[in-house]
């Protein structure tokens, strides 16, 4: 009797905690704070965040991008993307930050943000040694949730491409 007495509380406390559902992110867990209006509170928590790197924003904003790899590398998608944004509202002309959200989106699934995103730092400078091989990487997985062989090939192509030009990493990533 004490056994199914704990089984049946245990089952309830299971039920209960997935009928929450998925969290919603905050604005600050979304990349470019989700293109939401900010309330005039976060307006005036930007300004002052800013106001504290003003004469070192290059060194802020690498330091920002570091903390958030650190995150992403442990798994913490939403605090990287934290920092990510705050790396972007350093300087919103760096293709780093764009990178960031990129890596993040797709670590949570979200294919075509993610590939947004990685269109957005390669449109920004971004070194396509890196950002090619891991949007080819996005636009396989995207190609193969749709079934889509015209799609998969474009990335088998970029990889190739990438390849051919003696990129290293596109060569690793597409032997595994």
């Amino acid at each position: 009797m004490k056994i199914s007495t704990i089984i049946s509380t245990l089952s309830i406390i299971a039920l209960i905690g997935c009928a929450g559902g998925p969290r919603q992110r905050s604005i600050n867990e979304m990349p470019e704070y989700g293109n939401q209006p900010k309330s005039p509170e976060l307006l005036q928590a930007d300004q002052e965040f800013l106001n504290t790197v003003k004469g070192k924003e290059k060194e802020s904003f690498d330091h920002m991008m570091n903390v958030g790899w650190s995150f992403f590398q442990r798994g913490d998608i939403g605090t990287a993307i934290k920092r990510f944004n705050q790396a972007w509202l350093i300087d919103s002309t760096r293709y780093e930050s764009y990178w960031g959200f990129a890596a993040a989106e797709g670590r949570l699934n979200n294919l075509e943000t993610s590939k947004h995103y990685y269109e957005k730092a390669l449109s920004h400078n971004g070194d396509t040694k890196i950002l090619n091989p891991e949007y080819a990487i996005v636009l396989r997985e995207s190609a193969k949730k749709e079934n889509n062989s015209e799609k998969l090939a474009e990335a088998d192509n970029l990889f190739k491409s990438e390849i051919e030009a003696g990129n290293e990493k596109a060569a690793c990533i597409y032997a595994y």
